[in-house]
């Protein structure tokens, strides 16, 4: 009864000064994103209605559905501005925990996309990760902390303290550049980058514990030996920029300081690319991690510039960077696609559907249902394999940069519909959320109402309304009315829509 009734949904198709710059450099984005879509003759989508707004904004800012209590509030808040301010909000206060836990998830899986997973350990990198985004740490700060701080020495670890290995990765992440294609190359085989200049990234690791030493004291720069070669490089920067070495100087310190320079031609342009194509599942320049690459240009070059920019003169501020990028209309655009000219992804003309991580798929069944499985130890959810979470999440691996092209397989989807999990959560015994709809007062539409705002974050259309209302039966007792909610209930949770971020 619960398949056949997946099918009665209606097809899926679809403050401070701070606050201030945020706003400004919303319409500057807008600008940039308005003046390339006048010259390619497309007009944009029309602007999401709330319900689709809110939900999206709360997958992306908090990594689950928003709570029933909320989206009221803000489907009745009348402020011309609310958006904006609800922007805000998801970010701060209350909401703050959420977002700092979300956003660990997201780098964590970030810094970890090509970890040995034999022998990382995601649970203390995550929760380091947690406290610096907590405290709203400034990027270029986080950056330098990471790489030289005891604290998250997980990072490395992870790589097995391979230099090799963290140079790629670290290239990748805070530089937006795949150094590491140059690793086995003569000279530019790699492309943009030599073999020589690879492994003088690397030298900036070579002194992690256990990595083969390549200069017995550590003074000046490190030095490492080229693989199968009798010869060494001297650690250099990308640029050729002249280093501060000093006797006892740490390399990833002196490695940090010019990594996260104001004037790093790379370092804000990969934070802003990278956290753009978080949002609109494309980068400015796509791959994210594909800057300098002479045949693979931004889609808004002047755009990049801008923003990366203001993120500097912002102290590196990823709420800030957050808010200007969920303020313009690009991103409050809707995800149906109204006109065939906006099926580029590249021109901002609609929002792309993008498939939830695990972690979001996961944090948003528990809030929808109200149900967390029992663990015996919260903190370690990511480190113990046994874990109701672990478990999950191992049967939703996904690609923390490719959120457009995920997909739930035909394996997830049987886990969703007969896991012990959804079947729990979604019984009238073990979800508060369902059992207080189910149960409480108001008319069967109100109750299936309810069900479709807890679920989807949306009022039922009037065809969805008729259909769910009529299954669930007005005139039926009070028990199987309850079950046929609890129906209702679960199709919603397995349908496309909640699977997605649109």
């Amino acid at each position: 009864m619960r398949y056949a009734l997946t099918l009665l949904l209606l097809p899926f198709g679809y403050c401070a000064l701070g606050a201030d710059d945020a706003a400004r450099i919303s319409e500057r984005i807008d600008a940039r994103i308005d003046e390339k879509l006048a010259k390619a003759k497309v007009e944009p989508a029309p602007a999401a209605g709330d319900a689709e707004f809110f939900r999206r904004l709360s997958l992306d800012l908090n990594g689950r559905v928003p709570p029933l209590s909320l989206v009221r509030d803000f489907l009745d808040d009348d402020r011309p501005n609310k958006r904006q301010l609800w922007a805000q909000e998801l970010t701060e206060g209350d909401f703050g925990d959420r977002y700092a836990a979300h956003f660990a998830n997201y780098w964590r899986a970030v810094l970890l996309a090509q970890a040995n997973a034999q022998v990382a350990r995601p649970g203390r990198l995550e929760d380091y990760l947690r406290k610096q985004f907590r405290a709203n740490v400034p990027y270029d700060k986080l950056v330098r902390d990471l790489l030289t701080s005891a604290d998250a020495a997980d990072y490395f670890s992870a790589y097995e303290n391979k230099p090799e290995n963290v140079a790629g990765s670290t290239s990748r992440v805070f530089l937006g550049v795949r150094l590491e294609c140059a690793q086995c190359h003569a000279d530019r085989g790699g492309g943009t980058w030599s073999r020589e200049q690879f492994w003088q990234f690397a030298a900036f690791f070579s002194r992690l514990p256990g990595a083969r030493a390549d200069q017995p004291a550590p003074k000046g720069p490190p030095r490492i030996k080229l693989p199968e070669k009798e010869e060494y490089v001297t650690a250099e920067s990308l640029d050729g920029r002249a280093l501060n070495w000093v006797d006892g100087a740490d390399p990833r310190a002196v490695l940090a300081e010019w990594a996260t320079r104001a004037d790093n031609k790379w370092f804000a342009r990969a934070a802003v690319n990278r956290m753009w194509g978080y949002f609109f599942g494309t980068g400015l320049v796509d791959p994210v991690d594909g800057l300098g690459i002479a045949d693979n240009v931004p889609s808004h070059p002047e755009l990049l510039d801008e923003l990366s920019r203001a993120f500097a003169e912002n102290k590196f501020d990823l709420k800030f960077l957050a808010r200007a990028i969920t303020g313009t209309k690009a991103y409050q655009r809707t995800s149906q696609q109204t006109l065939a000219t906006q099926a580029d992804p590249r021109l901002f003309a609609r929002v792309p559907v993008r498939g939830l991580s695990g972690e979001q798929l996961y944090d948003s069944l528990i809030e929808a249902t109200g149900y967390a499985p029992p663990t015996e130890n919260a903190s370690d959810a990511l480190l113990v394999a046994t874990t109701p979470r672990a478990k999950f999440l191992a049967k939703f691996q996904t690609q923390p940069d490719q959120p457009v092209d995920a997909a739930t397989s035909i394996q997830q989807a049987l886990y969703l519909m007969n896991g012990a999990y959804t079947t729990t959560a979604t019984s009238l015994e073990k979800s508060p959320t369902l059992r207080a709809i189910a149960t409480g007062p108001g008319s069967v539409a109100d109750q299936v109402e309810q069900l479709f705002l807890v679920a989807l974050a949306r009022k039922p259309t009037a065809p969805e309304l008729k259909r769910m209302t009529a299954f669930v039966g007005p005139d039926r007792p009070a028990m199987d009315r309850q079950t046929a909610l609890a129906d209702v209930f679960w199709a919603l949770l397995n349908s496309t829509e909640f699977a997605v971020n649109h």
